[in-house]
């Protein structure tokens, strides 16, 4: 678990982001092709977004 643990973040993210993109075309009459590249391009970038983002350290103080 620890091995995965610093992309785990990131992993949950993209699910979420590429599943409620997806689930749009679900609900309709079926997928098309920009629908599935509009949920593999949501999936991208949600991924790419968050694993860019550091985790704040647990003893850090937060500076205002």
């Amino acid at each position: 678990m620890s091995v995965i643990a610093p992309y785990a973040k990131a992993i949950i993210a993209a699910l979420v982001a590429f599943l409620t993109a997806i689930s749009t075309g679900l609900v309709a009459d079926g997928l098309s092709w920009s629908e599935i590249v509009t949920s593999l391009i949501a999936l991208l970038v949600a991924a790419g977004a968050v694993f860019t983002v550091p985790n704040r350290p647990k003893n850090s103080v937060e500076t205002q």
